[in-house]
């Protein structure tokens, strides 16, 4: 059973929550109440993202990023708390996560264990309780344990609280633990720090002189059906090939197709519709020269455009792809799309597959 808590002046306070973190709104805390993110800043990383929640001894308060809220406990009658981070609705996953744990009380009789799991996927449906192993010989609440291994690119879990009492006294008062640690800081800490499910890197930045930026290098595309020559053309049928003019160095450093290509061809590549479609060769050369994509609105579309992004091995499109097609990901075409995503080396739609919400 979940963490029963609620927010004594939620109506209060939500109107000034929300003008701090209306654009940071990142998961959902005990299926209740949104969790927010917060940018971590690095210099070499702007994919991490923080979130804490926090339970302060001395103030009696709970916090999340440092920030407090009025939160009470209600006890579960059969000894167990526990509390849901879920993290979907903001589509990130966990990078790694410290906790800062009580295990003691001062009963000396009850003691505190300690589980965590993640939450039920299409590839993990029933997850196990890890046991939080703890050396309480030396354990101190002040001590950080990293339990990162067990929750690691997962989109959120399950802490849970357990009574340990030698006497069989079923007292609810000791359940209230947090209160009877002798510490001025934070006895119940749970700091995550997160990452997008899908990372979309820019494309790589090109530095040459103005004479190194012409278009020196030929694309022959050659039309081997009339109705392919159909679809690809517009309004002038009667070519039966078309050229695509473009500068060298762009196609080398955005593609290791045509890095490859170049290398090994007199600045001239042959291409039929055996190959490539025209109509997707004309996505491909404009996203490697502009970065631009145009609209689409096809799931079959982005299935093409996908086949043919590791094809020619065009990594950041491919993270495109990846994000399109999460958006028309489902159980009924989940099997379709994992074997898409083997087939074509999408390592983060594969993920998302198997992290698909079972419950769903």
């Amino acid at each position: 059973m979940y963490l029963n808590i609620m927010y004594n002046m939620l109506k209060e306070n939500s109107s000034k929550t929300a003008e701090v973190y209306d654009e940071t709104n990142g998961g959902i805390f005990c299926d209740k109440f949104l969790l927010h993110v917060i940018p971590i800043k690095m210099n070499n990383n702007n994919n991490l993202y923080k979130n804490r929640i926090s339970y302060n001894t001395k103030t009696n308060a709970y916090y999340e990023n440092e920030r407090t809220n009025d939160i009470e406990l209600i006890n579960d009658d059969d000894g167990e708390i526990s509390w849901k981070f879920d993290y979907r609705i903001g589509n990130y996953i966990i990078n790694s996560i410290d906790l800062r744990l009580p295990l003691g009380m001062l009963n000396n009789s009850a003691s505190i264990q300690w589980f965590i799991k993640s939450l039920p996927t299409m590839k993990n449906q029933n997850p196990t309780w890890n046991l939080i192993q703890f050396n309480q010989n030396i354990h101190h609440v002040k001590e950080i344990e990293d339990v990162t291994r067990f929750v690691k690119n997962e989109y959120g879990f399950i802490l849970m609280a357990r009574l340990r009492d030698d006497d069989e006294k079923q007292d609810l008062n000791k359940l209230i633990f947090f209160r009877d640690i002798d510490d001025e800081s934070f006895g119940f800490d749970v700091r995550v720090e997160l990452k997008p499910d899908i990372i979309i890197d820019p494309l790589p930045e090109l530095l040459f002189s103005d004479y190194e930026s012409i278009n020196d290098f030929i694309i022959h595309y050659e039309f081997s059906t009339e109705d392919d020559q159909n679809i690809g053309s517009s309004g002038n049928s009667n070519k039966k090939s078309r050229e695509f003019h473009v500068n060298s160095k762009i196609l080398s450093e955005r593609s290791d197709y045509f890095n490859t290509s170049i290398k090994s061809n007199d600045k001239t590549l042959v291409l039929t519709n055996t190959d490539i479609p025209y109509n997707s060769l004309k996505i491909i050369i404009n996203y490697l020269c502009t970065g631009t994509l145009p609209n689409i609105e096809s799931y079959d579309k982005w299935i093409t455009l996908l086949r043919y992004s590791s094809k020619f091995l065009i990594p950041t499109l491919i993270q495109r792809c990846e994000k399109a097609l999460k958006g028309y990901l489902n159980h009924d075409n989940l099997c379709e799309v994992e074997n898409i995503a083997n087939e074509c080396d999408a390592k983060q739609l594969l993920r998302c597959c198997q992290n698909l919400n079972c419950l769903n």
